[in-house]
């Protein structure tokens, strides 16, 4: 892809989505899933990185958090935003940026409503699937305007009377 110099609307934009990408990150600390605990009793609502960590702290019992490959979109509920952010920091002047970030808020989306039921869904799914949202908006516009080319408008030159004119 062809390199062109960021404008400082296309630089707002790529702070903007840097800072959501670190939101989406905080927001996996959040309550995001209501789930029953290992012994089926009582439910209780777990974060990713909860989620997480009881599918590496069972790994020898695989069918005691319900198989590993059930839980694969929590892992990518964590990398998408890390990735998201690093491309979007680094790149300044692709639109790498913005390819990448549709694709991977696509891929955020499907994977919350792959993983997470309606029912048990909490405050931090709901809002990270929202954001998904808002950064597939930002990164067209950003696509757009970086496809726009618009160029700082030039200084207009000052006219100079005919009687100080050198011929």
């Amino acid at each position: 892809m062809r390199k062109l110099p960021e404008n400082k609307q296309r630089k707002r934009l790529r702070l903007t989505m840097c800072f959501m990408y670190l939101f989406q990150i905080f927001l996996c600390t959040s309550p995001f899933v209501l789930m029953r605990s290992t012994d089926g009793t009582q439910i209780k609502d777990e974060s990713v990185f909860s989620v997480i960590y009881k599918i590496l702290s069972s790994l020898g019992d695989v069918d005691k958090v319900g198989g590993i490959v059930r839980f694969v979109p929590y892992f990518l509920l964590v990398i998408i935003p890390v990735a998201g952010f690093f491309l979007c920091a680094l790149d300044t002047q692709r639109n790498l940026k913005n390819v990448c970030s549709l694709i991977f808020n696509f891929a955020a989306i499907m994977s919350i409503l792959m993983v997470v039921p309606v029912s048990a869904m909490q405050i931090g799914s709901v809002v990270q699937m929202l954001l998904y949202v808002v950064l597939s908006f930002l990164a067209s516009v950003a696509m757009v305007l970086r496809l726009n080319k618009t160029e700082e408008p030039e200084p207009v030159k000052k006219k100079i009377p005919k009687e100080e004119r050198e011929y």
